[in-house]
């Protein structure tokens, strides 16, 4: 008598087969009524970079004309993450929006960079947006 095997699925993602992969926090900032700056810190891996993905979706698609990535604090960029950041500077263009990659001070940023250049990349914008300062704006009433 035969013994049925029971197949389980393969999963098509390696989140959903409980891969160990890295964690990733995000920060905006919004420096001035224009600028967006979104601040990655941790492991862009093939599990954490639609969270980037979408994130930076959403401020190019709002009311800004630059969004610059901040990389600086990334230990780890994979493939999949260079690839979102690409996808990500294409749909900038297409949106008529400045798109700018800051590789800061990360080696593995930068060392994928030096290998696939994408075109966009601004070392140091990330600390100069983050670092302006907005006037305010003042009362202009006619007495």
């Amino acid at each position: 008598m035969s013994v049925p095997h029971r197949i389980e699925p393969v999963p098509d993602h390696p989140c959903e087969a409980g891969f160990d992969h890295g964690v990733l926090r995000l920060r905006v900032h919004r420096p001035t009524p224009d600028a967006t700056v979104v601040e990655a810190v941790g492991e862009v891996d093939a599990c954490t970079a639609p969270h980037l993905a979408e994130v930076v979706q959403c401020r190019l698609r709002g009311a800004v004309t630059i969004v610059a990535v901040d990389l600086t604090g990334v230990t780890f960029l994979a493939i999949r993450g260079l690839e979102v950041v690409r996808r990500l500077a294409l749909l900038a263009r297409e949106l008529e929006v400045e798109f700018a990659v800051d590789p800061g001070s990360s080696h593995a940023v930068q060392r994928l960079l030096q290998r696939v250049p994408l075109g966009c990349e601004r070392p140091g914008i990330a600390a100069a947006l983050t670092t302006l300062t907005v006037p305010e704006q003042r009362d202009r009433r006619v007495r």
